[in-house]
């Protein structure tokens, strides 16, 4: 008999938290007869098991007893909210079995009650009894022979488990969902091996861990056991943040009257929910077949925030609609955004600007028209709506204040932003964005969602991501950056924004070394091959085993490819570090089209690698490849006796791996070996103390928050202006002739090291190889084109003073600093020295030096840097003016052999100024004193 609200049943209603289940009214109003546990199953026995008709013993209201406390408040991860939760609910959780202690003071109040029952139970027993104790005198009774109850339901129960009935299910998970008046099975592994159910008249069930969540949140219906996941429901809402499902048909009914199948509400108090397939509380995603309700239906579910489009049915009629917004653009409608269909290269996913706009405005318009109702929402549904594009429960469940940066950690601790940006849901970025999600979170991959959004090729998600301010040079735990992830899987549109942003290293390499033209050559990327090349790609530096795109192009196959590098003056007979060329790794993989092209190109088919192996020995005896290079091998020695000395490679790398990129030498010439008189170091070095000025508070530095282009730079102040362009090469109007001190941005500035007045500290980037000249010893020549004003290299050595230069014997590496400021010093670079102790004399040279200032700012000790004063075509020797100075002292020992028309200091030249009666035709040069490498010696 329902029983009518009143003060004193309001008073004796008794909360409880989750987890216990100790229903001992305060106080007892009449005692009936004590029952055994025997007599009470055989009462339960007899009552129909018809979800509809529940007459059970007892008679009371379960809203009087069942209050479940509310969920935790959001957290920043997942971690840090299972702390918490266990620290609030201590021993008391749903999924618990109660504590030995907790045990006993149940047992002894319960023997309290009834005075007689003093036997071991289980605890399912234990609490039916309680159950039936606590009910049997909360409400008084007219009528003691006739007794009803309404069941309370055991959703928060979980019972020992039965091997039977683990086996019967094949350890797969028994739920059945409901899903617009569909069933359906779920087989995920189960976990935790306890059994659940919602009640009585529901079988025991092994579940996963997603369904035991849904379970003890109430959403398994009591009257027919299934997940009520999605479609009409009914929804009891004691509390707020408390809601239980169930169907119509399934709800208790006593008298006439219907109420809760989990607490005994009355069904008048509940209302009709619809609930979206899209919508879960699980941590497990739905499938990509989720649809979305029409805004014929006028529901939304009210437990997690709405469906798609906000609407609560009441009194048969919608109280709120949000204006539909045109259903070919709008993604925040679909649950999978862009993933629903395929994804064009080169092209983003993303709706229109204008689309997203509209969307935006119609959900905040719907937002503010009404204030829905006060609901409580998992951190986890934030990522989940994230996920599948759902922009209206994002901004409801931002609203509500869940944290945009909680990391689930299930999930490789990823944010919100990470999975919105994967699926290329720009509005919804957006969203997460302006509530003040990070753009630069990291996962536990040290993935940024800007690197997702490019791999998944999101180009609106990616140059919206990029004009909000993420950062595009971070790079994961693999040492990849965007750039490396878009060329990996061929993404043209991606690689060509990166791009066009200048922010990007187009040279930059992962941990194995791998650029993303190696990335883009491995994978047969012709188009992006051909971009990557035409913004400045070098296609000669190395990876961790010192491979070269030439490399991988043999490996994969791809002709095209490797004619392209080919014709950009890629080295075809580069090897790697374990000896192996482009013609071994055609050969080792049978790439028949390559192992042609390279011999067509005059590969060396006798080279061999560590293991002393040939090209023809790396391939299978009388393959198609090993037959083309037999031929070839014939037509070679048959034309051996006419051809002149083949050059040899003696060092693949005379740096030994200190540079960024490899400097090999050969010799084409004679037999000479590999220079080895010399220490190669990549920054000058002092043998004596030189007292050098390092002090960090003695530098100026600059406070630049940009790129140091603006004429506020302290440093380009000093410099006179920055001289740099956003290619890193001297502006066209920098004087050659008499070149200003260059002051580059310092550790001591507030500006990013990526700045673009930092170039010469930035190292060696230019390809160059010594190698043997005809006249003058050994030289140094280009491997790639070098455009006017590019730093090539620095003049590296032993920095000595004037009086230490003056008692060595051997003066021919001596490069005078020429500070004009207190004691004169000079580089050496006889026994220590780098790739530049090679460079000859020019009297029409390439490159010019200049004093350029890096991490200290000791007017006595510039760098001395090289730069190219005109184009210089790959395979060209360089070379610099000597100075007149030089000349007069060693011309007495040897004449100039640079071969320019122009050359003033040849035998021919110098007898010409002697019988020439004007000497006024020489010029001095502008340039500071110098000395180097004596053209005659290899030394």
């Amino acid at each position: 008999i329902p029983v009518s609200p009143s003060v004193a049943a309001v008073s004796r209603r008794k909360k409880r938290k989750m987890g216990m289940y100790s229903l001992v009214p305060k106080k007892k109003n009449k005692v009936l007869k004590q029952r055994t546990v025997l007599e009470m199953f055989q009462r339960m026995s007899q009552s129909p098991p018809n979800p509809q008709v529940r007459d059970r013993t007892t008679r009371f209201t379960l809203k009087d007893l069942w209050t479940v406390s509310s969920f935790c408040p959001p957290q920043s991860s997942e971690s840090s909210l299972k702390k918490k939760w266990k620290k609030k609910v201590k021993g008391d959780h749903a999924w618990l079995r109660p504590s030995r202690k907790c045990k006993r003071k149940l047992k002894a109040k319960t023997e309290g009650l009834s005075g007689t029952v003093n036997v071991k139970r289980p605890v399912f027993l234990e609490y039916l009894l309680w159950c039936f104790l606590a009910v049997s005198g909360s409400v008084e009774s007219t009528d003691t022979d006739m007794v009803q109850e309404l069941p309370l339901c055991s959703c928060r129960m979980e019972m020992p488990k039965s091997r039977e009935i683990l086996t019967l299910a094949d350890r797969k998970c028994m739920a059945t969902e409901s899903i617009d008046s569909q069933l359906s099975r779920c087989q995920s592994a189960v976990l935790k091996h306890e059994m659940m159910r919602p009640s009585n008249s529901v079988q025991l069930l092994v579940l996963c861990e997603d369904h035991r969540t849904g379970m003890v949140k109430h959403q398994c219906c009591p009257g027919c056991g299934f997940f009520c996941r999605a479609g009409v429901f009914m929804e009891c809402q004691p509390e707020v943040n408390i809601s239980h499902r169930f169907h119509r048909a399934c709800a208790s009914v006593l008298k006439g009257q219907s109420f809760c199948p989990h607490c005994g509400e009355e069904v008048s108090k509940t209302k009709e929910v619809t609930i979206a397939k899209a919508d879960t509380t699980s941590t497990v995603p739905l499938t990509h077949g989720s649809c979305v309700p029409t805004t014929s239906e006028g529901k939304a579910d009210t437990t997690t925030g709405g469906s798609t489009r906000l609407s609560i049915l009441g009194e048969g009629k919608a109280d709120s609609t949000l204006p539909k917004p045109p259903r070919s653009h709008d993604t925040s409608v679909l649950p999978l955004g862009s993933r629903t269909g395929p994804v064009e290269a080169g092209s983003g996913t993303g709706p229109p600007p204008g689309s997203i706009k509209e969307t935006l405005e119609s959900v905040l318009l719907a937002l503010d028209a009404e204030k829905p109702k006060k609901l409580r929402f998992h951190p986890k549904q934030l990522y989940i709506s994230a996920k599948q594009g759902e922009l209206q429960k994002v901004l409801l469940m931002l609203v509500d204040g869940i944290d945009p940066n909680f990391n689930m950690e299930s999930q490789n601790k990823r944010t919100p932003l990470h999975v919105a940006a994967e699926a290329g849901h720009q509005e919804v970025c957006h969203m997460l964005v302006q509530a003040g999600a990070n753009l630069d979170m990291c996962d536990e991959d040290q993935r940024t969602p800007l690197m997702e959004a490019c791999e998944n090729n999101h180009l609106d998600t990616v140059r919206y991501l990029l004009r909000a301010g993420a950062i595009v040079s971070h790079k994961d735990v693999e040492g990849s950056t965007c750039l490396h992830l878009a060329g990996h899987f061929g993404h043209f549109g991606i690689v060509q924004h990166l791009l066009s942003t200048g922010l990007v290293d187009i040279n930059c390499q992962d941990d194995g070394g791998w650029t993303a033209m190696i990335w883009a050559t491995e994978y047969k990327h012709v188009d992006q091959v051909k971009l990557l090349l035409s913004k400045g790609a070098d296609i000669n530096i190395r990876d961790k085993e010192e491979n070269i795109c030439l490399h991988w192009a043999a490996f994969s196959g791809c002709v095209e490819i490797a004619e392209i590098l080919l014709g950009a003056k890629c080295d075809l007979n580069t090897v790697n570090i374990h000896g192996d060329s482009p013609m071994h790794i055609a050969s080792r993989e049978s790439r028949l089209d390559c192992v042609n092209l390279f011999l067509s190109r005059g590969a060396d088919i006798s080279l061999k690698n560590k293991e002393g192996e040939t090209p023809m020995e790396c391939c299978s005896q009388n393959s198609k490849v090993w037959t083309a290079l037999q031929a070839s091998k014939k037509q070679r020695e048959a034309n051996s006796n006419q051809t002149g000395p083949v050059e040899k490679l003696l060092n693949r790398d005379i740096a030994r791996g200190y540079e960024k990129v490899p400097i090999p030498c050969v010799n084409a010439v004679d037999s000479e070996p590999c220079p080895d008189n010399y220490k190669y170091v990549p920054e000058s070095c002092v043998t004596s103390p030189m007292n050098i000025d390092k002090n960090i508070t003695h530098l100026q530095y600059c406070v630049c928050k940009d790129d140091c282009s603006s004429a506020s730079c302290m440093c380009g102040q000093l410099s006179l202006r920055c001289w740099y362009d956003k290619e890193s090469r001297l502006l066209p109007e920098f004087c050659n002739e008499e070149p200003p001190l260059i002051f580059e941005c310092n550790h001591a500035c507030s500006c990013w090291r990526t700045c673009k007045n930092r170039v010469v500290q930035n190292g060696l980037r230019i390809r160059l190889q010594l190698f043997r000249t005809q006249m003058m010893g050994w030289g140094v020549k280009t491997l790639q084109d070098i455009p006017q004003g590019t730093f090539v290299c620095e003049y590296v050595g032993e920095i000595i003073s004037d009086t230490e230069a003056d008692v060595r014997e051997n003066d021919s590496y001596l490069f005078s600093l020429d500070s004009k400021v207190g004691d004169m010093y000079c580089v050496d670079a006889r026994f220590y020295g780098n790739i530049s102790r090679f460079i000859n004399h020019h009297c029409e040279p390439n490159l010019f030096p200049c004093r350029v200032f890096t991490s200290h700012q000791d007017l006595r000790f510039p760098h001395i840097a090289f730069f190219a004063c005109k184009n210089i075509s790959a395979g060209d020797e360089l070379g610099f003016d000597y100075g007149d100075h030089f000349w007069d002292v060693k011309g007495k020992l040897f004449r100039c052999q640079c071969g320019s028309s122009k050359c003033k200091h040849s035998a021919t030249a110098i007898a010409q100024r002697q019988a020439d009666s004007t000497p006024g035709d020489q010029q001095p040069s502008a340039l500071p004193d110098t000395s180097s490498s004596t053209p005659s010696s290899p030394s």
